[in-house]
């Protein structure tokens, strides 16, 4: 029997013959031009080239590195560090007594977790260390360029692209040029000495805390601290035995509480050495190692109720903290100084093991003014006092405006710190308007006082991700938030911060150093609600622009990549999760 003939199709494509666009067609109708669009020979989402510069090798630099390897392709990625190491802030700070507030098995990368922490706040030393064997292990630094200083980027409308000034090792100046920019340099990052008159004056030992100078030694010296945030409360007990006399300028009180993550730390929260069985056990049975790390990461989640000004939390948590501190300082003049009467939390709520304790010694003396002026020998406060010293120690914050710290001009000219000003506005703490294909970890309004920032880097960096996936997919030139969905969110912020204690009358960097004004650095929700918020991109609050004038440009020649590879499955729909509902 003749076998039966059948029509059988071509498993690979094969397209035959393309006639050019104006060939004549048999078909009348299709005689025609589409205004001038032509298809483009490639298949269904296919990946173009982009290049990535991100700024900064610490945490967010690492963790983009390590991510972008794995889940990104047909890129380059260059990272740029001003440092000669990488590790960000824990590669500069490292004054005495330096110490993350947050627990260490929460302070860790998910795909890079530590069972070995030597304890349940890590110094800085060895949360450098963890970055640096983490990029060691997983070899990121062949990403990174140290000793690199991008001195300008400038957006290109009509290339959509940014192009970069470079300042190198060598102390050379080049361009570069990227298709997406991260500003991944922190926002505590950009150190400043106050701005008070006799700086250069001064003839003794001048120190910020973001700079510190293990090489001096502090013995028997007359100190002044200025500044009362986290740095001041841990070098103040730091460096308290030693020197012989200590001025510590307190302006403004601060909440000293109890750590983060109490319920799993020492005594009353205080901070404590892992056993080495402690280690043996997490080591040997990784799952309930896991556990640990996750109840204590769940436990960080539950502070949202404590925001709320009116909430019982604050009500019981301010009583409590307010009575812990008097029994600490155990000086009723200090307790009425010391001691807010602004809601828990307008400040950075601020862990202080021995602080408080250490401004009753002896050689202490507490000055609740400000520093008004430094002199050739001395300090001079508020009552027109001076105070000799031979050292004076700035701990007085960092630059919290959320600009880059180089000069970034976008869309109309735009400059990005003139824009910015003393009133940050931008989108989701990511983006920002007339700076296109930018993006800010973290910028104005992210989540920087929701506990481990570690996490949130990791899901910001799943959201850019998102973003560079649809870029280098659909033709797309540029991406940039719509006013409209800026002012949008900006009502909706302000409006519930009414609200939360971040808007409580205090001098607090929140509201970039004032009492009264707009609180430019916090997400107005709980931690679980910006993870929820940013699982998916919202592209209706995208402007978005095309490389070409057609937006299904990307849609090709009709074929998909799965019928261009052998390995292709044919019935690939069968398999997604909708199907198996």
């Amino acid at each position: 029997m003749a076998p039966a003939r059948i029509m059988e199709i071509s498993g690979a494509p094969d397209p035959g013959l393309i006639p050019p666009s104006d060939a004549v067609h048999e078909n009348k109708w299709y005689n025609q031009d589409f205004d001038g669009y032509r298809v483009s020979e490639h298949v269904l989402h296919a990946k173009r080239h982009l290049r990535i510069v991100c700024v900064g090798a610490g945490a967010a630099g690492l963790q983009i590195a390590y991510k972008a390897e794995r889940a990104l392709t047909d890129i380059d990625l260059q990272i740029y560090e001003k440092n000669s190491d990488i590790g960000g802030t824990w590669l500069e700070n490292r004054y005495p007594g330096c110490t993350c507030d947050i627990p260490s098995h929460s302070y860790q990368f998910t795909w890079a977790r530590n069972p070995n922490w030597s304890q349940y706040y890590s110094s800085s030393e060895e949360i450098w260390q963890y970055f640096k064997d983490v990029a060691t292990k997983y070899g990121l630094e062949k990403y990174v360029q140290l000793n690199t200083t991008v001195q300008s980027a400038a957006w290109d409308e009509e290339s959509g692209q940014w192009q970069l000034r470079i300042l190198g090792p060598d102390g050379k100046e080049v361009a570069d040029w990227c298709d997406i920019l991260i500003s991944g340099s922190g926002i505590l990052n950009s150190w400043k000495y106050p701005n008070i008159p006799g700086l250069d004056l001064f003839k003794g030992k001048l120190m910020h805390s973001a700079k510190w100078d293990n090489s001096y030694d502090l013995t028997g010296k007359m100190v002044a601290v200025v500044g009362g945030g986290s740095s001041a409360v841990q070098i103040i007990p730091g460096i308290q035995p030693k020197v012989g006399k200590l001025f510590a300028f307190l302006r403004s009180p601060v909440w000293i509480t109890t750590g983060f993550g109490a319920k799993y730390a020492g005594p009353g929260g205080t901070n404590f050495s892992y056993s080495a069985e402690d280690l043996k056990r997490f080591n040997e049975n990784p799952e309930e190692y896991k556990k640990y790390a996750r109840d204590i990461e769940g436990e960080l989640n539950k502070r949202f109720n404590l925001m709320h000004m009116h909430s019982k939390d604050q009500k019981n948590s301010r009583e409590l903290i307010a009575n812990l501190m008097a029994d600490k300082l155990n000086n009723e003049e200090l307790t009425k100084k010391m001691v807010p009467d602004f809601a828990l939390g307008c400040r950075r709520m601020t862990p202080g093991s021995g602080y408080l304790e250490s401004l009753s010694k002896e050689n202490v003396e507490v000055i609740h003014e400000s520093a008004v002026r430094l002199t050739e020998t001395g300090i001079v406060d508020e009552s027109g006092v001076e105070h000799e010293v031979d050292v004076v120690v700035c701990a007085t914050g960092f630059d919290t405006s959320f600009t880059p710290h180089f000069k970034v001009t976008g869309r109309n000219g735009a400059d990005i710190k003139t824009q910015f000003g003393d009133f940050p506005i931008g989108y989701l703490g990511i983006m920002a308007e007339n700076f296109p294909n930018l993006f800010l970890f973290i910028g104005p309004n992210g989540p920087t006082s929701h506990s481990s920032i570690l996490p949130i880097l990791e899901w910001y960096t799943r959201y850019a991700f998102q973003m560079i996936e649809k870029f280098q997919t659909e033709n797309i030139k540029s991406f940039e938030p719509k006013r409209g969905a800026i002012k949008d969110l900006y009502n909706h912020t302000h409006e519930l911060m009414k609200r939360l204690v971040w808007s409580s009358a205090c001098r607090s960097w929140f509201k970039n150093g004032k009492t009264h004004g707009p609180v430019t650095a916090i997400y107005p929700g709980s931690r679980l609600h910006f993870f929820e918020l940013l699982k998916n991109v919202r592209w209706e609050d995208y402007e978005l622009t095309y490389k070409t004038g057609n937006r299904f440009q990307f849609l090709g020649n009709g074929y998909t990549e799965c019928e261009m590879s052998v390995d292709g499955d044919p019935v690939w729909y069968f398999d997604d999760e909708f199907t198996k509902i």
